[in-house]
């Protein structure tokens, strides 16, 4: 009896969705919470959908590397290991060596992560001020969460004042820079992967933060 497989990959829809809300001209800045949201569940499916993609490569174009990253996502995935841990694991099986973590694209992929499990594991922004004549003073910025800090230093929110973290973080650069990342975090993990079929055909799935010329 002949068995057909078939295979859906949704990576890149989930990153369209992340595209559309950054790209989005309706003044709601709630579309940053959505692209956010959505850049780290697309890198979350991509991450996962390369691995059903190593496992469908032809038998006389598979390599003893592909075949060792099936096995070593297989378990981490078994295991529900973070995202983080995933793409770490994935770029040593590949090239011997995990992400420089004080370099870029993965200390914005980190910042990005940090940025999402703030949102989704939400608690109350609670800080302290003095009661002055003048009325009480202004949020310092010490008072936001350290992930805010980074922000601000990336020019992609405001200027912190007596307010949310999340108010600062709904702000149309902040759901832009999400997809950037997302697109370069995928770009960079292709780009470790030995030549041939597999990273051939991976590399139709790196996302793209814009539309090619």
């Amino acid at each position: 009896m002949i068995i057909r497989t078939m295979s859906y990959f949704h990576a890149g829809h989930l990153f369209r969705i992340a595209k559309r809300a950054a790209a989005s001209s309706i003044k709601d800045p709630d579309f940053s919470i959505i692209s956010i949201m959505f850049s780290i569940s697309a890198l979350e499916a991509f991450i996962n959908e390369s691995v059903e993609l190593a496992r469908i490569v032809p038998t006389s174009e598979r390599q003893k590397t592909v075949e060792g990253y099936v096995a070593v996502m297989s378990e981490l995935e078994e295991r529900k290991e973070a995202l983080l841990i995933k793409f770490h694991m994935g770029l040593l099986v590949f090239s011997g060596s995990t992400w420089d973590e004080d370099t870029q694209p993965f200390q914005d992929f980190k910042l990005l992560v940090t940025t999402r499990n703030h949102i989704v594991h939400m608690k109350a922004d609670r800080w302290e001020s003095k009661l002055t004549p003048r009325g009480p003073e202004p949020r310092s910025l010490s008072q936001y969460p350290k992930f805010i800090a980074a922000l601000q230093q990336r020019k992609i929110v405001g200027t912190p004042a007596s307010r949310s973290w999340l108010a600062l973080v709904n702000d149309k650069r902040v759901a832009r820079w999400a997809c950037e990342t997302a697109a370069k975090i995928t770009d960079a993990f292709v780009e470790g992967v030995p030549d041939g079929y597999y990273k051939q055909s991976l590399r139709e799935y790196v996302f793209r933060a814009k539309r090619r010329s």
